[in-house]
């Protein structure tokens, strides 16, 4: 279990070391401080795992970095689709309502709970993607699929996770699939999206 985040820990930091080097070709920091976000994430889940004997309790952390690097992630895509004034302000605002609702969801003490600070938080996502949405041209059209496909695999997982439903009980398994979903929102996001954000 330790091994894959381990594993996420050096694809992460690596991905901030090359973000870093290669800034004034993206002209932004926001790649390599979304990577380097998630390192510190991950660090953070090996240290609970390893000292915790229920590490499905401390798996909320997680959301916690996503509302910081993922709110970087918005401020990319705002400016992929030349969003600006007051839909900026909200949609910067929406990004870490839609973490504190998973949170939140995370640490639910009851099923009740968990179905409704999830189902609250689609509230501010489908929001988000209304505002995307709408400035969305036809050749930017790949930035919102990847929105709309990367960004959902989240909540799918954490639905199958230990942490809800247990559909998948394995651990591995699921910080696998984490994993998989970090790398193609965070990692793949920008090095194809580098043409929008020059």
């Amino acid at each position: 279990m330790t091994t894959i985040l381990i594993i996420s820990t050096i694809i992460f930091g690596l991905s901030s070391l090359y973000f870093f080097v290669s800034r004034n070709q993206y002209r932004s920091n926001f790649p390599w401080l979304v990577s380097f976000i998630t390192v510190i994430s991950y660090l953070v889940i090996i240290m609970n795992v390893s000292a915790s004997l229920d590490p499905v309790s401390l798996l909320w952390t997680r959301w916690v970095g996503y509302g910081i690097s993922c709110t970087l992630l918005t401020a990319s895509m705002l400016k992929i689709f030349g969003v600006t004034g007051n839909n900026k302000i909200t949609a910067l605002v929406l990004t870490p309502l839609i973490m504190l609702t998973g949170v939140l969801a995370a640490i639910a003490t009851n099923t009740t709970f968990l179905i409704i600070f999830f189902l609250i938080g689609m509230v501010p996502f489908l929001a988000l993607i209304s505002i995307l949405r709408k400035a969305s041209v036809s050749e930017n059209k790949d930035v919102l699929n990847y929105m709309y496909f990367g960004w959902m695999a989240f909540p799918v997982i954490f639905l199958l996770s230990p942490e809800t439903f247990n559909v998948i009980s394995s651990l591995p398994i699921i910080f696998g699939a984490y994993l998989a979903a970090d790398v193609f929102t965070k990692i793949i996001f920008y090095i194809t999206s580098n043409k929008y954000l020059r």
